[in-house]
């Protein structure tokens, strides 16, 4: 029944290169210092399967134009290709063909609500096993379920566990805890409507995938293999066919000194030719920049130019009330002091001079300027003549060489043309052929969907039958929870442990007999999170739950060992926790590897750590050879 998501690769799709960060079974750890990347692998992945946007990473976004996210869901395997920084753009999935030892375009989705059935979330959440599921009149999303499965750097702490404290959110988090676990008292409802609409939906593609092979049927080849080999001959015959033509053509007619002289020279010429043109061309992008530097010095100095006569013009009114707030100004007797400061007017005042200086440096700079733009002005207008000589010199070159062969007629002329309308012939057959292929392919595409489909089906009969047969009772399923939940925070050594639980109302933590959010410690509730997020995942991978059994956890460090913020209590400082944290991740990963994976993110981690497990790790300064971030060639 349960349908477990596993990640296997990110790559971000770069100008320069590309950058991968290869995931395995069980327990992956992801280690560098702050701002190198780490955290944006996570939301890249979180992007992938659906979020509405991500942060604008400024090295990702001078280097990266896609991200691809390779996934098994089930024992099917995905690849998910979606935009950067274009958040409302087609989301392309490939399915993996074993056969053919490659991805294969399998569908495009929109960015929308599941309530889409052609949406990147209704495709999610079809796979995962809750296909047009509802919460009162609110359709059943992979964005839910998925929170399930991240704790983001900013919710480790945030003493709102899955947004609990919203009346909104807290509903559908209640409700999505409930389907995990099989006790959503509307859930056989649900999964029976599911069932009807997915049989529907089945029949659809049957009549789609009927109507191509229809239309296949009249075509003298059977199937994409066939059509491949057809296509492969051809390309062949029509290498052969340009290999003659290219011979044909190859006879001049006439192999003279003189005419060998002309070819020569113009061929020379073209090659002059086009370096004149790329002078031509760099020296006009550099009279461009000079103009923008010359308006520049112009703008400046009349910007100066209008501070000096504002400030004459100014000078003339007497103020009564302040331009600023509007109250009445304290009358100045003397007329040679401003009626705003009361200080000595003159015309020659340091802020007069400075600007006059300005203006004086801004005018000779521009008039240099000018002078030099001239200057390469001729030598532009030199490189265009350069230009006009070549050119006329080429036609001069290429008309006698034409006067030179104008009487030759050449014997292969026959032969040229058969050639070029066998080959014109054989690209419209080349044309036709690939879109024959492509047709035959779509028939496997609608097959896949069909099958698909179908498994999508049985997966409904079995939650049907599963959910009538095995009722979930909920007493055992909350004391199993708890113990599993004490046994975790007893692993991490919390200090002073009693009285752990989770509850059978909210479905949220207790320690101490107080709620998570009333401990009064930070380094408490990052604790308590990860240990209620562990005993999810651990319960809810039995074959009669639905936990995806994947969890990406950020900087389980936060509030915890010696980097913890000096606020916190002692009893949380001591690295042993953090040391048994990790350990405790560690293992319960590596010990159901078959079932679970745990992504973890952090700066540091304990020696005890296998290698193997280090799937990315990231130095500023390249200290033994490694990279400096994910995007490592940055400049």
């Amino acid at each position: 029944m349960r349908t477990q998501i596993k990640i296997d690769s990110l790559t971000l799709i770069g100008s320069r290169k590309n950058y991968s960060v290869r995931f395995k079974d069980g327990f992956n750890l992801i280690s560098g210092p702050t701002s190198t990347g780490k955290t944006s692998i996570l939301e890249m992945i979180d992007y992938a399967l659906g979020a509405k946007s991500h942060k604008s990473y400024i090295e990702i976004g001078n280097s990266c134009s896609q991200v691809e996210l390779v996934l098994y869901i089930g024992k099917e395997k995905y690849l998910i290709r979606r935009q950067l920084f274009n958040f409302t753009a087609p989301v392309i999935v490939e399915d993996w063909s074993e056969e053919k030892k490659r991805f294969r375009f399998y569908n495009r989705l929109e960015v929308d609500t599941p309530s889409n059935p052609k949406s990147l979330s209704a495709f999610l959440i079809e796979k995962a096993g809750f296909a047009n599921m509802s919460i009162s009149g609110q359709t059943f999303s992979f964005r839910d379920l998925y929170k399930y499965c991240y704790i983001k750097q900013t919710e480790i702490d945030n003493e709102d566990i899955l947004g609990e404290k919203s009346w909104e959110k807290n509903f559908k988090r209640k409700a999505t805890f409930e389907i995990i676990y099989n006790i959503y008292n509307k859930a056989l409802e649900e999964f029976k409507a599911s069932l009807e609409e997915k049989r529907n939906e089945a029949k659809d593609l049957s009549i789609r995938l009927e109507g191509i092979q229809d239309f296949l049927k009249n075509l003298e080849i059977e199937n994409a293999t066939e059509c491949a080999k057809i296509e492969a001959g051809l390309k062949e015959e029509l290498t052969d066919l340009q290999h003659k033509l290219a011979a044909a053509k190859a006879d001049k007619g006439l192999d003279s000194a003189e005419a060998t002289k002309l070819r020569n020279e113009i061929y020379g010429l073209k090659s002059k030719l086009e370096l004149a043109r790329e002078e031509k061309t760099a020296q006009s992008q550099y009279i461009n920049k000079l103009r923008l530097l010359y308006n520049q010095y112009v703008s400046e100095i009349e910007k100066d130019e209008l501070a000096i006569e504002g400030y004459v013009a100014l000078s003339k009114f007497e103020f009564q009330f302040c331009p600023n707030c509007l109250k009445p100004i304290k009358k100045v007797e003397d007329p040679e002091r401003c009626c705003l400061c009361g200080n000595e007017r003159g015309s020659d005042s340091s802020e007069m001079i400075l600007l006059k200086k300005d203006i004086s440096t801004l005018q000779r700079k521009s008039n240099e300027l000018l002078k030099f733009t001239e200057i390469e002005d001729r030598k532009y207008d030199e490189l265009v003549r350069k230009e006009n000589a070549i050119k006329t010199q080429l036609y001069e070159s290429e008309l006698e060489l034409q006067q030179l062969s104008k009487d030759y007629i050449n014997p292969y002329i026959e032969q040229i043309e058969y050639l070029n309308y066998e080959i014109g012939k054989k690209n419209r057959l080349l044309l036709e052929l690939q879109k024959n292929l492509r047709m035959f392919e779509e028939v496997d595409r609608y097959r896949q969907l069909i099958v698909d489909k179908e498994a999508t089906i049985q997966q409904l009969k079995d939650s049907i039958k599963n959910l009538t047969k095995n009722s979930v009772s909920k007493d055992e399923l909350m004391q199993e929870l708890s113990s599993t939940f004490g046994k975790i925070l007893g692993a991490f050594q919390y200090p002073k442990l009693s009285s752990a639980y989770i509850d059978e109302k909210s479905y949220l933590p207790y320690v101490r007999g107080r709620k998570y959010d009333d401990i009064g410690s930070l380094a408490g509730v990052t604790l308590i999170t990860i240990a209620y997020y562990v005993a999810l995942l651990l319960v809810g991978v039995h074959e009669t739950f639905n936990h995806p059994g994947i969890l990406i956890i950020d900087s389980p460090r936060k509030n915890l060992g010696a980097q913890a913020s000096k606020s916190e209590d002692d009893e949380f400082k001591d690295e042993k926790i953090f040391n048994a944290t990790i350990k405790q991740l560690y293992e319960v990963a590596e010990h159901n590897k078959e079932r679970v994976q745990i992504i973890v993110v952090n700066n540091g981690y304990p020696d005890f750590i296998p290698r193997e497990c280090i799937v990315a790790e990231f130095d500023p300064d390249q200290r033994n050879g490694l990279p400096q971030g994910l995007v490592d060639d940055e400049v």
